[in-house]
C-alpha cells in the first residue's frame, strides 16, 4: 500500500521542527561546554547535572513522583548556572551546525524578539 506523499512530507516537517528545535539546544551547550573562555564552574556544573541525570537519576526514575521532577531540577539548576556563559557565537555555531544537519533555515522562534524602545524627544 502506497502512501500518500503529502501526509509523509507534513509528518517529516511535524516531526522535524522540534527534533531540530532540541538538537540546537544541546549544540548549544556543547559549544558552551568546549569553549575556554567559559568559567570552569559553569562547566562543571553543566556536567554534574548530566552525570546525575544519566547516573543516579535512572534509579530515581523509578519512583514515580521523585523520578521526573528530580531530573528537571538538576537541568534547571545547571541551565542557570551556564546561562550567564551562553554568548551569540555559541548559538550562532549551533544554528550553523543544525542547519548543516537537517538544511534550510532554522525554524522561527516561537516569541517574537524584544524590540528596543523608542527614541525619547
Amino acid at each position: 500500500m502506497q502512501q500518500n506523499p503529502s501526509k509523509s512530507f507534513w509528518l517529516v516537517r511535524a516531526v522535524k521542527a522540534p527534533v531540530r528545535w532540541v538538537v540546537e539546544k544541546f549544540l548549544v551547550l556543547y559549544y558552551v561546554g568546549t569553549d575556554p573562555k567559559v568559567p570552569l564552574w559553569a562547566k562543571r556544573s553543566l556536567l554534574g547535572a548530566l552525570i546525575y541525570v544519566f547516573s543516579l537519576g535512572l534509579v530515581l526514575d523509578f519512583l514515580p513522583p521523585v523520578g521526573e521532577v528530580d531530573d528537571v531540577i538538576a537541568f534547571i539548576v545547571a541551565t542557570v548556572a551556564v546561562l550567564f556563559s551562553i554568548k551569540p557565537h555559541h548559538k550562532l555555531q549551533a544554528q550553523a551546525k543544525a542547519r548543516h544537519w537537517f538544511g534550510g533555515t532554522p525554524p522561527t522562534p516561537a516569541v517574537p524578539p524584544v524590540l528596543p524602545p523608542p527614541p525619547l524627544s
